[in-house]
């Protein structure tokens, strides 16, 4: 293709195209083709963006900020790509997936009974903290009080998973909230907690729940206990006589708790 139809031009030896020549006195001859070429090209683009053209002043910055306007409002009624927001100053309307900064993850718009607004799709998952405070996407998982206002995703997060439980039936472990009246409510706390995937419990062949806690508990089993045999004997006329007596005792063994190998990591959640 042309760069240019202009009677003044050149060859740019590298590419090939023609463009406008700067070795001829001001006034070139440009082609009326190429003006009209670049003005259509600009309207199509106003009109994409929907904004009306202005002729040119140069005491009105509008009059010459069309084109950066018009390429801003484009952009942002794209959908293949994410914008990027602050996770404290989120769209309060539905424009299509977005890009969280702090998290680093693209969040989408969420509608339910309990929840409207934008929020992760991983929003109330345990996490392993791997930082000494929680990042900006996350929140300690110690028990704490957190405000429904200020963490609306998590808190429908809870009720529509039917993970709100009344403050008496709450224990340390499980990934249950309790609604504590007002703005408040009381996330999970769970230090010292290891994962299990939900089945069947063992002990009553009842479903595990999500979120559900399970105390401490070893597999039956026994121990085999060896004996020993006395015997005493006499001489001539003695009697022999018998006997049995356990052989010896256990002993203690182990720690304060029962644990398999493990690696130390902080209680998360994410929000």
């Amino acid at each position: 293709m042309d760069y240019t139809t202009s009677a003044d031009n050149v060859v740019h030896g590298p590419t090939g195209h023609r463009m406008h020549s700067d070795s001829v006195a001001v006034p070139t001859v440009w082609s009326g083709d190429d003006g009209n070429m670049i003005i259509w090209s600009l309207m199509e683009l106003l009109k994409l963006a929907n904004m009306d053209g202005q002729p040119f002043n140069p005491d009105d910055p509008d009059s010459y900020t069309l084109l950066r306007d018009a390429l801003l409002a484009v952009f942002a009624k794209r959908s293949d790509y994410p914008r990027v927001y602050s996770i404290t100053s989120l769209p309060t309307q539905n424009i299509g997936p977005i890009t969280v900064a702090e998290a680093g993850e693209v969040w989408i718009w969420s509608a339910s009974a309990y929840f409207t607004g934008y929020r992760s799709p991983l929003c109330g998952r345990p996490i392993d903290g791997h930082t000494l405070t929680p990042l900006a996407s996350e929140i300690d998982a110690v028990g704490g009080t957190l405000s429904k206002t200020a963490y609306a995703g998590l808190w429908g997060y809870a009720l529509e998973n039917n993970l709100v439980v009344a403050s008496g039936a709450w224990t340390a472990g499980m990934h249950k909230f309790v609604d504590l009246g007002g703005d408040n409510f009381r996330c999970p706390d769970l230090r010292n907690q290891f994962r299990r995937y939900t089945g069947t419990d063992a002990d009553t062949a009842n479903a595990r729940t999500l979120g559900s806690a399970q105390t401490a508990a070893f597999l039956h089993h026994s121990h085999a206990y060896g004996t020993a045999a006395i015997v005493q004997s006499g001489v001539g006329a003695g009697v022999v006589t018998g006997g049995n007596s356990r052989a010896g005792t256990t002993e203690e063994n182990g720690g304060s708790e029962t644990r398999p190998v493990n690696t130390a990591f902080a209680p998360r959640i994410h929000v």
